[in-house]
């Protein structure tokens, strides 16, 4: 939700991060996991992210929105070069399926 569109007292409780507090469950999952995993686990979300507004564009046929999203995925191969790639996966979706 946009904080322009939020009362002041619905802002000012998101901003107080003094009085927040975390579940014992999310601390454990915290202090289990390493740096490394978590870049992986953004990096995964970001794929799908951009994997599934590909799909929107190309839906609508709008060719300015797939060419940033690829755009984007070469960025995202680039910076993990051992993973499987966005961009197969990009040109996947127009390949036709063998039967």
């Amino acid at each position: 939700m946009s904080p322009y569109l939020m009362s002041t007292s619905s802002l000012a409780s998101l901003s107080d991060a003094d009085t927040a507090s975390v579940s014992s469950l999310a601390a454990r999952r915290r202090a289990s996991i390493t740096v490394a995993q978590a870049e992986q686990l953004a990096a995964d979300r970001l794929a799908v992210s951009l994997l599934s507004e590909f799909r929107a564009a190309w839906s609508v046929g709008d060719r300015d929105g797939m060419s940033a999203v690829m755009l984007a995925a070469i960025d995202l191969d680039r910076s993990a070069p051992g993973e499987p790639r966005l961009m197969d996966e990009i040109r996947g979706l127009s390949t036709l399926a063998a039967a």
